[in-house]
């Protein structure tokens, strides 16, 4: 007698458990004044844990938590470092509507400006309001003022709003190691060995952007730029003044 190759019908209360997103768990954590990371002094606004990224096993990542954001003293931008799936910390920060780079790709920023955080950018979009809260890259305060239905106008700061515009890179490079599963650090990888880019490491990634990013934004000022998408800012590359416009193609990682 032939088998039957239908599936077996579910009972009547039963409910297929892969269509029921899981939101990541995440643990606060209690916020100090003030913290020092890579030599750099910093006012946490949100320190957290995602246990769902916690990568396992002895390594420096054992007492590191897994967001963190803040503003940047110097530069006044949000800043934000996660984690990532691979166990990977990535870091991002934010520049508002009248920054010269406001909406460029990550690929459409000339080489010249030195925007090149551990080998290069690797993210650039909008405060991202479609994750879970934990792993938005967008400020901490930005889901609060969602659910509260707070307005946003087209000039609103760094502080959260869709008109923070994200630049981000990762530590899941060559030569990196991805602490959460050993085993890629060894299959289709580069041989030779490998460094975790730890939080120290990356917090001074960071802040190095954010200040490379506001020398931009001053420098803009000081020609006169006018940071509109429409017309470009001058900027001056290669000793020579020049106009930088925008366009689409970067890909979001």
């Amino acid at each position: 007698m032939t088998k039957s190759t239908k599936p077996p019908r579910r009972g009547a209360g039963s409910k297929s458990r892969s269509l029921v997103p899981v939101a990541p768990r995440s643990t606060a954590i209690a916020l100090p004044e003030r913290l020092i990371l890579g030599g750099h002094a910093i006012d946490p606004e949100q320190i957290t844990q995602i246990p769902e990224r916690r990568p396992y096993g002895d390594g420096p990542w054992r007492d590191e938590p897994d967001r963190i954001a803040w503003r940047d003293l110097a530069s006044g931008y949000s800043c934000l470092i996660l984690r990532q799936a691979d166990g990977t910390l990535s870091g991002y920060v934010a520049v508002t509507l009248s920054h010269p780079l406001w909406c460029y790709e990550r690929d459409a920023i000339p080489a010249d400006l030195g925007i090149s955080p551990h080998r290069g950018l690797d993210y650039s979009a909008l405060c991202d309001q479609d994750a879970p809260p934990m792993l938005q890259i967008c400020h901490v305060h930005h889901h609060a003022r969602s659910r509260q239905n707070a307005p946003t106008t087209a000039d609103s700061d760094a502080s959260g709003g869709r008109d923070a515009w994200w630049f981000g890179f990762n530590t899941d490079k060559p030569g990196d190691l991805l602490p959460h599963g050993y085993a890629r650090n060894d299959h289709n990888r580069e041989a030779g060995q490998k460094v975790y880019r730890d939080l120290a490491y990356v917090a001074g990634e960071v802040v190095d952007l954010a200040a490379r990013l506001k020398a931009l934004e001053e420098q803009a000022v000081s020609l006169g730029g006018d940071a509109a998408a429409e017309t470009g800012v001058p900027l001056v590359l290669d000793g020579k003044p020049k106009a930088l416009l925008p366009r689409k193609g970067g890909g979001h990682d």
